[in-house]
């Protein structure tokens, strides 16, 4: 199965999980009740970076790799997604909560909800906690990150390898598409 076909079924998935929530502009669903708001990076704070992204789901052991270039700053951010021997895929863009995509359409549903899932990783827990839903609560640690709501099952739990979440290796769950995300900085 190509890429683009592994990502459509991602995405079908994703969208499936989430349909129930309103649409709000830079908001997205991430659990039938449960939503994130795209967060600029605090004033002066950058981020550009390339990672290594493995997507892993149940009936798909053998899961999907692509490689992320992530280019951050205030309120907007790009991310261009490439197969491993640099083939584009597609390429996002959110500036000031409006989100442009440019790829398949078939793995638009999954690529809109990326910022948001890379977000939840990468930026500062203060403005994570500030995009979160009213309902919903960050728990983080020195090396790892929870969001739940109420007392359900957590909706993303990560771990990472190094205090600074943009060095080392972060291993997620992602629970309503029962996701396993493995991402891993890759030098330049």
């Amino acid at each position: 199965m190509t890429a683009i076909n592994r990502l459509a079924l991602l995405g079908a998935l994703a969208l499936a999980g989430c349909a129930s929530v309103p649409h709000e502009a830079g908001c997205t669903a991430l659990a039938p009740t449960l939503r994130y708001c795209l967060q600029a990076l605090p004033a002066g704070q950058t981020l550009a970076i390339n990672q290594l992204v493995e997507f892993t789901l149940p009936d798909r052991p053998d899961g999907e790799r692509l490689v992320f270039a992530i280019d951050a700053r205030e309120a907007r951010m790009q991310i261009v997604a490439l197969t491993p021997l640099g083939q584009k895929l597609f390429r996002i863009s959110a500036e000031h909560g409006t989100l442009h995509w440019d790829g398949p359409q078939a793995a638009e549903a999954l690529g809109l909800r990326l910022p948001a899932l890379i977000q939840l990783m990468l930026w500062p827990v203060d403005a994570v906690r500030d995009g979160l839903g009213q309902d919903a609560e960050l728990s983080a640690t020195e090396y790892g990150r929870t969001v739940h709501q109420g007392d359900a099952p957590p909706v993303l739990t990560t771990r990472q390898s190094d205090t600074d979440p943009t060095r080392g290796t972060i291993d997620a769950v992602f629970t309503p598409m029962d996701a396993r995300i493995r991402v891993s900085r890759l030098e330049e």
